[in-house]
């Protein structure tokens, strides 16, 4: 008689998962959460900044969801990060339930893996709403999970932050970060939750777990605004956590030995030239549009450090080529500035300077190779962040008021304005708008504050082109044109982005958000 037992023959040279998790050593548990960082650090790099700023009312480019009524559950530019986001959660998942907490290293991998995952959570609800409820890794009889609920979902980030809390470190104290390189810690897990609170609108809870964080003494925000997204901000005591970019290809914050990013992030280098930064392979376009510029100016920002570190107009630009001895003058710096005949799509003048990288931060080798990169940190959260979450949950909540007015004033006093003597949710809105510009977060607060329907009704409907100054005077020669198929902001559907049409076909039981 046949034995099929027998049958059931392990692969040669092939690792079984269950066993290489259970027998995996400190080291095999490192590489495994490097793996998920590296994969958190390059979904949410250039193209997922650009797609959720290119949303917002800060953006003067066409294109995309508002500029092309063609958009569908099949072309999203969204619904890669559905997979994406995902795929963390599993690996997450992998970490948890199958490697053995038999060291303090894995103890604290274990805790990563539940603050990664409850990070990628956060993603998908806010971006997708009710996605499913993945808390375990799927049997194959569980592969078509219907949509979960939002009470559910939030608790899920909330249970696998808590988790984290009770297994990462702690910073020593303010410079205490580079001892823990560039991976979260248990204060990292305090800001993250509570941001999914006040997301939740549990202001109450938000304001507690803010307050771990605020209270530690631990963070602190940088005194120079500038600094931010350079070298000289690495492991300061502003970012929450943050990927360390060097060229140990075998730690676990080994992320490509450099960042290409920032080379991205360039303005299109066959059309300008950035004073004092990256002269070649930039892509991105001048990314922040008239009505910021104005919103900054209007508030007394002009001139100011938040101001200089996130927006210039074309008189900064070229004022900057002759403080830097690249031109005699501004008369001769048009001609250093403009690389072919002066022309700029996607642009009325103003040009982005946040997260612009500086030649002297590019690694030399790279740029004699032409792909110039650097080692400058990339920052996940900022504590100025943690500052305006902790105000908005008080000035929402209607307690601690007077404490959220000083975590306000924090910000502002650093930014070169003046204190507030009160202050209201606009206050917290126009103050989050000018910290965080061109850091993801606009067009979803603008969502969750039922904003977006107004500010961004028109958003997309007309595209700019900058060509420098009109013949003979100072004037702006920018020429606006309606964009053919722009659509702007559709209530009703644009709240949410659709659940890819690829998922729909693989689970029946996955319900399309409501107008896709």
């Amino acid at each position: 008689m046949c034995n099929e037992d027998l049958l059931d023959i392990e692969q040669q040279s092939v690792a079984n998962l269950d066993s290489y998790y259970a027998n995996a050593t400190d080291a095999d548990a490192e590489s495994l959460i490097a793996f998920v960082y590296a994969e958190v650090y390059n979904v949410t790099g250039y193209f997922w900044v650009n797609l959720l700023n290119s949303l917002s009312d800060d953006s003067p480019a066409t294109g995309g969801l508002y500029s092309n009524i063609n958009v569908t559950s099949s072309n999203h530019r969204g619904n890669q990060y559905f997979t994406n986001f995902y795929n963390i959660n599993y690996l997450c998942n992998l970490i948890i339930e199958k490697l053995e907490p038999t060291s303090e290293v894995k103890e604290q991998i274990i805790g990563e893996a539940y603050f990664w995952r409850a990070y990628a959570y956060t993603n998908l609800i806010r971006l997708w709403g009710n996605p499913p409820l993945v808390d375990h890794v799927l049997a194959t009889e569980e592969l078509t999970p219907t949509n979960g609920t939002t009470e559910e979902l939030w608790n899920y980030v909330e249970t696998s932050l808590q988790e984290a809390i009770t297994r990462l470190p702690e910073k020593s104290g303010l410079g205490g970060q580079q001892e823990i390189g560039g991976r979260v810690t248990l204060h990292s897990a305090y800001a993250l939750l509570g941001k999914a609170q006040l997301l939740r609108g549990d202001y109450t809870s938000a304001i507690a777990s803010l307050e771990k964080v605020i209270n530690s003494g631990k963070y602190d925000l940088i005194d120079d605004f500038t600094e931010l997204y350079h070298m000289p901000a690495d492991f300061c005591d502003e970012y929450m956590w943050e990927w360390n970019v060097d060229d140990n290809s075998t730690a676990s914050t080994y992320m490509n030995e450099g960042d290409f990013r920032f080379m991205r992030f360039t303005w299109n280098t066959a059309n300008v030239t950035v004073p004092g930064g990256i002269t070649e392979q930039g892509v991105s376009g001048a990314d922040l549009n008239k009505d910021f510029y104005d919103f900054m100016v209007d508030r007394g920002e002009k001139g100011k450090p938040r101001y200089y570190g996130t927006i210039w107009d074309y008189e900064d630009i070229l004022q900057r080529f002759v403080d830097l001895g690249l031109a005699t003058d501004t008369e001769e710096a048009v001609s250093k500035f403009w690389k072919t005949d002066a022309s700029m799509i996607n642009c009325q003048g103003y040009f982005r300077s946040k997260v612009l990288a500086w030649a002297d931060e590019v690694v030399p080798d790279s740029r004699e190779a032409g792909l110039p990169y650097t080692y400058t940190n990339w920052p996940g959260m900022r504590y100025a962040e943690v500052l305006l979450l902790y105000s908005e949950a008080c000035v929402q909540s209607g307690t601690k008021v007077s404490e959220g007015l000083v975590a306000l004033n924090k910000v502002r006093v650093r930014a070169g304005l003046s204190e507030l003597g009160s202050f209201d949710l606009q206050d917290v809105k126009d103050e989050k708008r000018a910290e965080l510009a061109f850091e993801g977060e606009r067009y979803l607060d603008l969502i969750r504050w039922g904003d977006a329907s107004t500010v961004l009704e028109n958003r997309g409907v007309t595209s700019y082109t900058f060509y420098g100054y009109v013949q003979s005077s100072t004037e702006y020669d920018v020429v606006e044109e309606a964009f053919a198929g722009a659509s702007g902001f559709q209530t009703g559907r644009d709240e949410l982005f659709p659940y890819p049409y690829s998922e729909t076909l693989l689970n029946p039981n996955l319900i399309q958000n409501n107008g896709w």
